[in-house]
């Protein structure tokens, strides 16, 4: 019995009030996974609905029915025109019912979701969905004409989990950092700095000097006015 991969696209949760919850999700067939229809579509051409209740909540109780999938017809209707689709309904346990609307809720959706589909009837009467050889490979093809339902006997849904990733920078160790010793001077380092320290002394010499000088002379002119004009009086 052909399995068949699809991946949700999106998803919301329907609440009644006494009334079971549904968890609604829009798929779409899991790239690289083909079914031809008899109708000459593909089932990867078409978008479905796939809709999960709790098994505990309404749900039949044969033992390898678990829900099913359905192909539905394009609608020529000119008030309610609609392209052909395909719904998935699927009875859960309750206790994987819970996990799956806490994934949900969580903004994650499952990664992807394998059915089991098309379960022969009877001995007499061929199964829906089976695989044919076209060209020299082997397909997946769904009798939409005589079987738009199919019988869904298995199903697994992959969920995503976060891992976090080694940690990087902040795991790693403070890095050190290490204050140069200031280096020795040299031998010429030291000579060039007595060098310029002598001539620095020399300048303050010779500029004190100058200085004593010409307070000298003034000393003296000073005098000498006060001398003048000490005689002239």
């Amino acid at each position: 019995m052909p399995l068949v991969g699809f991946r949700p696209t999106k998803a919301r949760l329907i609440i009644e009030d006494s009334k079971a919850s549904i968890l609604v999700m829009k798929v779409v067939v899991q790239p690289g996974d083909s079914v031809r229809l008899a109708t000459g579509d593909k089932l990867e051409e078409l978008n479905g609905v796939l809709r999960i209740r709790s098994r505990d909540n309404g749900s039949r109780n044969g033992a390898n029915d678990l829900g099913s999938l359905v192909y539905i017809a394009e609608s020529d209707a000119a008030a309610d025109s609609s392209p052909a689709k395909f719904q998935i309904n699927i009875a859960m346990a309750g206790a994987k019912f819970d996990t799956l609307v806490r994934v949900a809720l969580s903004g994650r959706l499952p990664t992807k979701f394998f059915v089991d589909a098309g379960e022969r009837i009877s001995r007499t009467e061929p199964p829906g969905m089976s695989y044919e050889v076209r060209g020299g490979k082997r397909s997946k093809f769904w009798d939409t004409l005589a079987h738009r339902t199919l019988l869904v006997t298995n199903f697994s849904f992959i969920l995503p989990i976060d891992v976090p990733e080694p940690g990087g920078d902040d795991d790693a160790p403070p890095a050190v950092v290490v204050a140069a010793a200031p280096a020795m001077a040299t031998n010429a380092q030291v000579a060039e700095l007595i060098d310029d320290l002598l001539v620095f002394h020399g300048e303050t010499r010779n500029t004190l000097f100058a200085l004593m000088c010409i307070l000298g002379v003034l000393a003296v002119a000073a005098l000498f006015i006060g001398v003048v004009l000490f005689l002239r009086n």
